[in-house]
């Protein structure tokens, strides 16, 4: 099992990996529209994902973004996803596409990591914490929908 910067190369395989994750939030399949919003990532350069690869079959992902902070004057890295292929949960596979994900943003000299996560999603929870991801009680995060 190895974690790698997917590139360009990795997008076909993504694109099916990322359609599973968006469906298991509730939308429906659309591995073109995933391919292209993969694409455009990539084209645009402004976020980054590793890939979980294990007998040359993509098993998981982390998606990163890079985003600004005001008051620090400093980079920091929003985890906006991450996702295991069912099958090959519980191997340590969203563990190791974390730690690669803090590596990187260490690299970076990014300030921090940030999340956010279902509050029923209780695993994610633990392992999160479990790797050094503190809860915001301070702030409340809002939301205006425009679509």
């Amino acid at each position: 099992m190895i974690v790698k910067r997917a590139t360009k190369e990795d997008l076909h395989q993504l694109a099916v990996l990322f359609d599973e994750y968006r469906q298991f939030y509730g939308t429906s399949s659309n591995v073109e529209q995933s391919y292209q919003f993969l694409k455009h990532r990539f084209e645009n350069k402004d976020s980054v994902i590793f890939i979980h690869v294990k007998d040359d079959v993509l098993t998981g992902f982390v998606l990163l973004y890079l985003a600004f902070s005001s008051v620090s004057c400093e980079t920091y890295y929003i985890l906006d996803d991450v996702y295991v292929t069912p099958s090959y949960r519980k191997q340590g596979s969203a563990k190791q596409l974390i730690d690669t994900a803090i590596l990187f943003a260490r690299h970076e000299n990014a300030q921090r990591i940030s999340l956010e996560t279902q509050k029923n999603n209780y695993e994610s929870r633990r392992l999160y914490e479990q790797m050094g991801f503190i809860q915001d009680d301070e702030f409340k995060t809002f939301h205006c929908f425009l679509k």
